[in-house]
């Protein structure tokens, strides 16, 4: 790997972003820069840079991996706070991994299995620090303003995570429902997405007896009042139980510097604007995908009462915290083989007996 490559790859591209600066700065900020750069890389350096300055800036040269470097170590501090707020972001994004955890759980005893995972998951991204190399290339991300984006952005994220993760007794408890009141329920999962990573969640059912498959017995059909798959106030509670919104990041606001809040303000409005936007939607999806599970209800319903055959309906239901899957399956070959095998049984029984 070049030089030039293996920057862009410990970087996550933000060099091609400080280049992109380079070649827009204004003239007089541009003079000062190739000042300070002969400062303190030497006239040749210097030069060099002036005289290439318009064939790099035209693609017809390419920067080597070196001048990259010198770039991201001077140019960065003379860009603004709001550009330097997106270089440190991408950056961040580029290294942070999203987690994964893989969990399974009855309906009703969700929680002591789901939590533990979601808040593994968390954890795993305030643990999060970037790799020393950056530091000791780019020694400006080692300033105050730096580790300030840090706290912001990683409060951002657990805002983003705390909206998600408050539908979740709610959006259980439709599941809940769902499994225990549609008959023929066959596969159920749900899958939490916050910004630290992804919870996949398989919610393990109670197996049908022998005299369950054959009589029907221990489930019952949904009743005609489908649309209570969540009661009405706990549905109200879901949408107004976001009353602590901001907390995180009022916190970290709290141990910035005034000049720092001052510096960053439309950025911060921006991320607390984002915030709310992305609540909305997560309240908008809570609804639909509600009304959209009562609707699925209704719809196996009629196939249970105008049809004897076998059927087979998947649905995908994108939530507030993420997106449920289930499957509803009637297979009455499977009560047939039941069937089958207790007439064999019967036999063998009978025959045993019959012989002795």
């Amino acid at each position: 790997m070049s030089k030039h490559r293996y920057l862009t790859y410990l970087f996550g591209g933000i060099d091609h972003d400080v280049e992109n600066a380079f070649f827009n700065l204004p003239s007089y900020e541009l003079e000062a820069l190739f000042i300070d750069y002969g400062c303190k890389y030497g006239g040749n350096a210097e030069s060099y840079a002036r005289s290439t300055y318009r064939q790099w800036r035209s693609g017809a040269t390419n920067l080597s991996g070196q001048t990259a470097e010198r770039l991201l170590e001077i140019l960065p501090p003379r860009l603004s706070k709001d550009q330097r707020f997106e270089l440190i972001r991408k950056l961040r994004k580029h290294y942070i991994k999203r987690a994964r955890e893989y969990v399974k759980t009855p309906p009703e005893s969700w929680r002591q299995h789901v939590i533990p995972s979601v808040e593994k998951v968390i954890k795993a991204s305030r643990d999060f620090k970037l790799p020393d190399e950056l530091f000791e290339r780019a020694t400006w991300l080692a300033d105050g303003d730096t580790e300030a984006v840090h706290r912001i952005l990683h409060s951002i994220d657990e805002e983003e995570a705390q909206q998600r993760t408050l539908y979740l007794d709610a959006e259980f408890k439709r599941i809940e429902v769902f499994v225990t009141k549609v008959k023929n329920t066959n596969a159920v999962s749900h899958t939490i997405s916050i910004p630290q990573g992804d919870i996949y969640v398989t919610i393990e059912k109670e197996k049908p007896t022998v005299l369950q498959l054959l009589f029907g017995k221990g489930r019952t059909t949904m009743n005609e009042n489908s649309h209570e798959l969540v009661r009405g106030e706990d549905l109200q509670k879901a949408l107004t139980v976001q009353q602590a919104r901001g907390s995180f990041l009022n916190l970290t606001l709290d141990d910035l510097t005034e000049n720092q809040k001052i510096e960053l303000r439309k950025k911060i409005a921006e991320e607390k604007l984002g915030l709310d936007v992305s609540q909305a939607k997560a309240d908008q999806r809570f609804y639909d995908s509600t009304r959209d599970m009562a609707t699925t209800v209704q719809a196996v319903r009629g196939l249970e009462q105008s049809s004897k055959n076998d059927y087979e309906v998947k649905s995908t239901f994108e939530t507030a915290s993420g997106n449920t899957n289930i499957t509803v399956k009637k297979n009455n070959n499977t009560v047939i083989i039941v069937v089958a095998i207790v007439i064999g049984i019967i036999i063998f029984l009978l025959l045993t007996h019959g012989g002795k």
